[in-house]
């Protein structure tokens, strides 16, 4: 009975889990670039149980079978498909679209490689994010909307006291030209910088959209930008979070932790009988 009690209050400790991250999703719905995550339940390994005081002339006890210890929720998994791309006409915008960028294989198992913007966060680390809403702060500076800098394929902070102007053109391959409609002034400035990671399941979730790999750094800064990557100047890649699906899984999620609590009830009950009869 009190294994009957830790599977249902195991499932209840891993549907609970499993709904923080469907509210996590569902909450940052229009926050551009945000990659929703997966909560997947696994099965704690299962015992194999023996009958005891019996060995049937063979010296060892008969297996009964095999009981189950209920569920767990170990991790989240962002999921890095492509979001919707769309227009925003605001000079600072910029969306990676990397949806041709051809998959790799790695220990016989085919990976979706996925591209981001690298950024220099307070502490000084390099980070990758999918977020191009930027902004130009008030040393010239381009920014996220957090406050990181924008790295430019240099690794060195995009910078220019033009850029707050905001008139500027965003090419795909992220070369940035100011005055792009005056020939006497248009000139290129930099190019931003942009990292390929072939296994995007490495990365380590941070705050503010932004994403960590351990070990890497200027060096995945791309040179050339591959087949199958451009940047789109004046759009924004939405979140890919999938809203109709994630309310129905939610609604789901609560039916199976309801289904568990009546479980519980159930045991509680018994249990309660139990008591009774042993005080008579």
């Amino acid at each position: 009975m009190l294994r009957g009690i830790n599977t249902a209050a195991s499932g209840m400790i891993a549907l609970q889990r499993k709904q923080n991250a469907l509210t996590n999703n569902l909450a940052n719905v229009e926050t551009p670039g945000f990659k929703q995550d997966a909560s997947p339940l696994r099965s704690f390994p299962e015992m194999l149980l023996e009958r005891i005081n019996q060995t049937e002339g063979t010296g060892r006890a008969p297996k009964i079978g095999t009981l189950s210890m209920g569920v767990y929720n170990q991790e989240t998994l962002p999921q890095f498909s492509q979001g919707s791309l769309e227009s925003t006409n605001m000079p600072f915008d910029v969306a990676i679209n990397d949806q041709a960028l051809a998959p790799v294989t790695s220990n016989d198992k085919t990976i979706q490689p996925a591209a981001f913007f690298a950024v220099q966060t307070a502490d000084g680390s390099i980070q990758f994010t999918r977020n191009g809403r930027f902004a130009v702060n008030g040393n010239g500076q381009l920014t996220t909307s957090a406050g990181d800098l924008v790295l430019g394929k240099n690794g060195r902070p995009i910078m220019n006291s033009e850029l707050s102007s905001g008139d500027l053109s965003i090419q795909a391959n992220g070369e940035i030209i100011i005055h792009p409609n005056n020939p006497a002034q248009a000139r290129t400035i930099g190019s931003l910088g942009v990292v390929i990671v072939n296994n995007p399941n490495q990365l380590i979730k941070k705050d503010n959209g932004l994403y960590e790999l351990k070990g890497a750094g200027l060096a995945m800064l791309q040179q050339t930008l591959p087949a199958g990557v451009q940047l789109q100047h004046k759009m924004i890649e939405q979140s890919n979070v999938d809203t109709s699906q994630t309310i129905t899984d939610m609604m789901a999620n609560i039916r199976l932790y309801e289904a568990n609590q009546k479980v519980l009830q159930a045991y509680d009950k018994t249990l309660e009988q139990l008591s009774t009869i042993g005080r008579v």
